[in-house]
């Protein structure tokens, strides 16, 4: 089972915010996880392997009062959550149902935040919410030779040592194969990417960099659209293609998608 939360949130006074609130909305997811089932929250913390969940930065107007940044108590915030097994999700759906069911508030960089709502249908979180599961995105795949991809929040692809900042077809589906095999009973086999480099292009794009920071550290990444199109119309390649494609939207792209990058949605007819 694959889920999408969006979570709406007020901050309850004035709150100073630090710069990087991907890692403070990941430290507040492992914080909800825990207070279900502690043993799985210690086991994500471990586990090196590739994460079953993603983690979108705090959204929504940050000001500025100095050198501090600020989420004022009169505007409205969120994060998204993303969750790719069902253990996950058990473990995360009821605290956040709770929290929103009794406007219990959250913490986040030591600020106070009211849960206000917990979306998972997309007409009620800008399309951002959404539950299905690999057999629903692999029956519901297309053989579209087209597809395009919004890449909402930084992205980038860590590569021998350096962060390489364009979605190059070959490293977007690789990230996505990768996390569909470690989470999905429906393996796609490793010769869809040599297939990628020799038959998927870049067609039109419309993108920008955007630096992300991490405590005193900081990444560039890309954000805006990308359009790519295969010319073998290989029905069996353009499926996993597609089904992938769709996929995206709940593993996200590139790295550190746990911690605010790589939020990434599939968009239609977009020019």
């Amino acid at each position: 089972m694959f889920a999408a939360f969006v979570i709406s949130l007020k901050p309850t006074a004035p709150a100073s915010i630090g710069n990087s609130t991907g890692a403070s909305a990941h430290a507040l997811f492992f914080n909800l996880v825990a207070q279900r089932n502690a043993a799985l929250s210690e086991q994500l913390h471990a586990d090196a392997q590739t994460k079953p969940f993603t983690v979108s930065s705090l959204r929504g107007r940050i000001q500025r009062a100095g050198e501090q940044r600020v989420a004022m108590p009169d505007k409205l915030y969120s994060v998204r959550y993303t969750t790719l097994t069902e253990d996950l999700y058990n473990a995360l759906s009821p605290i956040l149902l709770g929290k929103f069911l009794y406007r219990d508030s959250v913490t986040l960089d030591g600020a106070d935040f009211t849960v206000l709502d917990v979306a998972v249908e997309p007409e009620k979180s800008r399309g951002w919410g959404g539950i299905s599961s690999a057999e629903e995105i692999w029956e519901g795949a297309s053989t579209a030779p087209d597809i395009t991809l919004r890449f909402a929040l930084p992205t980038t692809f860590k590569q021998r040592g350096l962060n390489l900042l364009f979605p190059i077809p070959s490293n977007v589906f690789h990230s996505y194969r990768e996390r569909w095999n470690a989470f999905t009973p429906l393996p796609i086999d490793e010769g869809l990417i040599p297939w990628v480099q020799q038959n998927v292009a870049v067609e039109a794009h419309e993108l920008r960099t955007q630096m992300i920071w991490f405590g005193e550290f900081q990444l560039h990444g890309f954000t805006g659209w990308c359009r790519y199109t295969a010319k073998d119309q290989d029905a069996t390649r353009l499926k996993q293609l597609n089904a992938l494609a769709d996929f995206a939207f709940f593993c996200g792209t590139g790295q550190k998608t746990t911690q605010g990058m790589g939020q990434t949605r599939r968009i239609r007819n977009e020019g």
